[in-house]
């Protein structure tokens, strides 16, 4: 069954799943029970890339249930492994760029 989206006067867009023999009526708001027209919007049937939708589906989540980060990065770390002991000297670089230093 396809969705249709409706537009509601007083609480905007909401979507619902009825058959397509039903689609050219006018729906009820989930919010105030108002009939509402049918709003005419582009199918979602377009390929887009795998990232594309992952980062979509990411944004939509936060929307309504933010994942929050206590790093500054905003990535994950695994606090469970024990941490390699790094050098404290520094990394010089053998290259063709004698000037870089890399760090540790």
């Amino acid at each position: 069954m396809p969705i249709y989206e409706y537009e509601c006067n007083q609480h905007g867009l909401f979507e619902e799943l009825r058959p397509m023999s039903r689609s050219g009526e006018a729906a009820d708001c989930p919010t105030c029970a108002t009939t509402s027209p049918r709003v005419l919007s582009p199918t979602r049937t377009t390929v887009v890339p795998r990232s594309v939708s992952v980062a979509h589906a990411r944004n939509e989540k936060s929307q309504h249930s933010p994942e929050v980060c206590s790093h500054p990065h905003g990535h994950k770390h695994d606090h469970g492994k024990p941490k390699a002991k790094r050098s404290r000297q520094p990394q010089v670089y053998r290259g063709k760029r004698p000037w870089v230093m890399e760090h540790g």
